[in-house]
C-alpha cells in the first residue's frame, strides 16, 4: 500500500472514531433514566439499608473466587425486558446468589452506547442492574440495595474494571466492591460478568455513615447542546483540519505539550467548548443554583434547596478561595487520583469527557468515587481506536505517520503523574488543580503513590492477583461465556501484565526524580523514559463495539468495498456485516448518510468510484443471498442457545 493511501486511511479511521465517540458517547449517562431510578427524597439512610454485611471478606465481593448469580425469571418477563432493553424497563424476578435466594426483586438492562450496540446486534447479553428494594423497600441482600452486573464488553482482558476497583479498595478510596460471577438464567450458564456494588444508598451508608450526604454523577456530554456538525467544518484546529494534517503527514500536537500526539483528543476537542464542560468539572459558572442544572438533573438522591446552595458555595470556594482545599477531602482525593493516574483512565474527569465518576458532598466537603474503567490502562487512544476498526491482525501502523511523537505504549507507560491530564489544561479541572498546585499536597500525593508501589507492586502482590484472576476466568472465556475469543483474551492479558510492570517502573523513576513527572519535563528529557518493549496496548482496547451502526462490521464492509485487496486487514468484520445487514437492511440505509458526511470517505469514493460501486454491488448481492444471521455476540457453550431479541422467537427459552 502506498504512503499516500496509508495516510488517507489513517486520517479516515481517526476521524471516524472521533465521530462515533461523539455520536454514540462512551457510557453517557441517561438523565431520564437516572430520574426514573432514583426516588430518594433525603440523604438520610433508608429503612432497608441498616447494615453492610454484604461487604464481608467471604461474601459476594470476595474477589478471589468465582460466584454464581442465578436469575429465576419467567419467559414472558425476560422477553419483555430484552425487547424493550433500550428503555431500561424493570421486570420482576427472583435471584439466587451463591445458593441464597432473594425473592421479588427487579432487574433491567443498563448501559448507554454499549446497550444500543448489543440491542442492534440482536443479542441479549446486556449489562444488568438488580434492585433488591425496587418492589419492596425493606428487601436487601445483606444490606445491599442494588447490584450491577457488568458484561465485560469493550475489554478483551476482562480485567480492567476489576483491577482498577481493587487498587482503589486497597488504597483506601471509597470505591465499589467487585467480584466475578457466572450469570445464569433459570439455571443455565449465560455469561461471565463482573458483579459491582452499585453506588447508591448502601454504598454511601457503608462508606460515609448514617447521614451520608449527597451524591451526583456529573457528565459534560449532552446531545441536546453539543454541535456535532462542527466536526464537519473546515477550520484551523477542527477535526477536519487535524485529519488533513494527519493525511499530509505533517501533524504534530504542539498544543498537547511534549512529544505526545494525542490525535483522538485533538479531534474530539474540536467540538467541545469550555462552557460545555464547566459545570461537570466543577468550575464556577455563577452564584445561582439554576446555573448548575446539569448537576441537579444527574443527582442520585433528590437534592433539597439547602443541598444545592451548599454545593454551589463549595464550588465557589474551590475556584476563588486562597484555600480551595478547605472544601476537599484531600486525603481521599489524593488516593483517588494516584490510582486513577496509575491506570491512565482518560474517559473521565482528567480528559475531554468529564464523566465516569461520582461526586460526593457531605457538610460542604467534596470527594470523588471511581466508576467505569473499561477504557483505562492506556486504552483511550488513537492507535487503539484504529486497531479496533481495522482489526488487530492488520499490518497498518499509525505510529510512523505521526512524526516525532511517541506512540501510545511509550505515552501511557510514562504518563507524568504530576500533570495527569489528556488534551486539556489542568486549570480547567479545579479539583485536581487545587491539589497539584500546592507543594505540600504534592508531597503528600507522592507519599501515597510511594505507598501504592510498595504495598501493591514492588512486593509482588498485584502480580499474584493478576495471575490468579487470569487463571480463574480463563476457563469461562474458553467456554464461550464472554465477547472474546481465547486468543483475544490472552493478548489482552499479556498487555495488562506488561502494563502493570512497566507502569510501576516508570512511576518509581518519577518519584525518585530519575524520570520527569510533568509533560514539560518529559519533553525536555525524553531519553530517561521507560521503554515498554513488547507491549501493545491496542490489545487491551475494543472501540469496535461502542456504536450500534458505525461499528467495526460496518466499516470493515465499506473498507472492503472501497479498497478491496489494496490493503491487508481482517475480513471477519466484512463477513459479519453481510450477515447482519441481510436481516437489517434498514440499518444499512440509515448509516449511509452519516458516512457520506465524512469528507475523507467522500474523497476515497470519488477516487475509486468504479471499484466502490462494484464492491457495493457485491455487498447488495450478498445481502440478498445470505439469509442466516450470524451476530457478533458472546459465544455460548454447545449445549446453550443464544438468546435472540425477539418476543416471537427466542431460541433460549424455546429450548429451556
Amino acid at each position: 500500500m502506498t504512503n499516500e493511501k496509508r495516510k488517507e486511511l489513517m486520517g479516515f479511521t481517526g476521524l471516524l472514531t472521533a465521530l462515533t465517540l461523539l455520536l454514540f458517547p462512551i457510557s453517557r449517562i441517561s438523565i431520564s433514566k437516572v430520574a426514573e431510578a432514583t426516588e430518594m427524597e433525603t440523604s438520610a439512610v433508608t429503612e432497608s439499608v441498616v447494615s453492610a454485611d454484604y461487604a464481608g471478606d467471604d461474601g459476594l465481593f470476595d474477589g478471589s473466587r468465582m460466584h454464581t448469580v442465578n436469575l429465576h425469571i419467567t419467559d414472558k418477563n425476560w422477553k419483555y425486558m430484552t425487547v424493550h432493553a433500550t428503555d431500561e424497563v424493570y421486570v420482576p424476578c427472583d435471584v439466587e446468589i451463591d445458593g441464597e435466594l432473594v425473592q421479588n426483586v427487579a432487574i433491567r438492562p443498563k448501559g448507554n452506547s454499549s446497550l444500543s450496540s448489543i440491542s442492534q446486534q440482536g443479542s441479549t447479553h446486556f449489562s444488568f442492574k438488580i434492585e433488591f428494594d425496587h418492589n419492596q423497600p425493606e428487601i436487601t441482600y445483606h444490606g445491599l440495595d442494588k447490584l450491577s452486573l457488568n458484561n465485560l464488553g469493550q475489554d478483551p482482558s476482562c480485567m480492567k474494571d476489576f483491577m482498577a476497583y481493587h487498587l482503589m479498595n486497597d488504597m483506601g478510596v471509597s470505591a465499589p466492591l467487585s467480584s466475578y460471577t457466572v450469570l445464569q438464567i433459570n439455571g443455565v450458564d449465560f455469561g461471565l460478568y463482573l458483579a459491582v456494588e452499585a453506588v447508591e444508598d448502601s454504598f454511601c451508608y457503608r462508606n460515609y455513615g448514617e447521614n451520608y450526604g449527597q451524591l451526583y454523577k456529573p457528565d459534560s456530554f449532552s446531545m441536546d447542546t453539543l454541535d456535532t456538525s462542527s466536526m464537519l467544518e473546515y477550520r484551523e484546529g477542527s477535526s477536519l483540519w487535524v485529519n488533513e494534517q494527519i493525511m499530509d503527514g505533517t501533524y504534530y500536537a504542539d498544543t498537547v505539550k511534549g512529544d505526545r500526539a494525542d490525535i483522538l483528543g485533538a479531534m474530539l476537542n474540536s467540538v467541545f467548548t469550555p462552557e460545555q464542560t464547566a459545570v461537570a468539572s466543577l468550575q464556577y459558572v455563577g452564584g445561582m443554583t439554576d446555573d448548575y442544572q446539569d448537576l441537579w438533573e444527574t443527582s442520585v438522591f433528590k437534592p433539597k434547596k439547602a443541598d444545592k446552595v451548599r454545593l454551589v458555595e463549595s464550588i465557589d470556594t474551590l475556584n476563588h478561595s486562597e484555600n480551595p482545599q478547605s472544601v476537599l477531602d484531600v486525603d481521599s482525593l489524593l488516593r483517588y487520583f494516584a490510582v486513577h493516574s496509575f491506570v491512565n483512565n482518560y474517559d473521565s474527569y482528567t480528559s475531554l469527557f468529564v464523566h465516569n465518576f461520582y461526586l460526593h458532598e457531605q457538610d460542604g466537603i467534596l470527594s470523588m468515587i471511581p466508576w467505569d474503567y473499561n477504557l483505562a490502562f492506556g486504552s483511550f487512544s488513537y492507535e487503539s481506536a484504529v486497531s479496533s476498526v481495522l482489526g488487530q491482525n492488520s499490518d497498518f501502523n499509525a505510529v510512523p505517520e505521526i512524526g516525532n511523537a511517541m506512540d501510545t505504549n511509550w505515552n501511557m507507560i510514562n504518563y507524568p503523574i504530576d500533570t495527569p491530564v489528556y488534551s486539556i489544561d489542568m486549570k480547567d479541572r479545579p479539583i485536581l488543580n487545587a491539589l497539584l498546585s500546592d507543594e505540600d499536597t504534592v508531597s503528600q500525593y507522592h507519599e501515597i503513590y510511594n505507598q501504592l508501589l510498595e504495598t501493591c507492586f514492588e512486593n509482588g502482590k498485584y502480580q499474584e492477583i493478576f495471575q490468579h484472576t487470569c487463571d480463574m476466568i480463563r476457563p469461562y472465556v474458553e467456554n464461550g461465556l464472554t465477547f472474546y475469543e481465547t486468543e483475544q483474551f490472552e493478548k489482552g492479558a499479556e498487555a495488562m501484565e506488561l502494563y502493570l510492570n512497566y507502569r510501576a517502573e516508570s512511576v518509581r523513576g518519577q518519584l525518585d526524580n530519575v524520570i520527569p513527572s510533568t509533560l514539560e519535563g518529559q519533553h525536555e528529557n525524553s531519553e530517561t523514559l521507560v521503554n515498554p518493549e513488547g507491549l501493545n496496548l491496542a490489545n487491551l482496547a475494543d472501540f469496535g463495539s461502542l456504536v450500534p451502526l458505525l461499528n467495526e462490521s460496518t466499516i470493515d464492509g465499506i473498507l472492503h468495498a472501497v479498497l478491496r485487496n489494496q490493503f491487508d486487514y481482517d475480513t471477519k468484520g466484512a463477513v459479519n456485516a453481510v450477515h447482519y445487514y441481510s436481516s437489517h437492511p434498514l440499518a444499512l440505509v440509515k448509516c449511509i448518510p452519516d458516512l457520506l458526511k465524512i469528507q475523507p470517505l467522500r474523497k476515497l469514493i470519488l477516487q475509486k468510484i468504479a471499484p466502490f460501486l462494484w464492491g457495493i454491488s457485491l455487498l447488495i448481492f450478498a445481502v440478498i443471498a445470505v439469509k442466516k444471521v450470524k451476530h457478533n455476540a458472546p459465544r455460548k457453550s454447545e449445549n446453550i442457545q443464544l438468546c435472540e431479541i425477539s418476543a416471537m422467537n427466542d431460541p433460549f427459552f424455546a429450548n429451556h
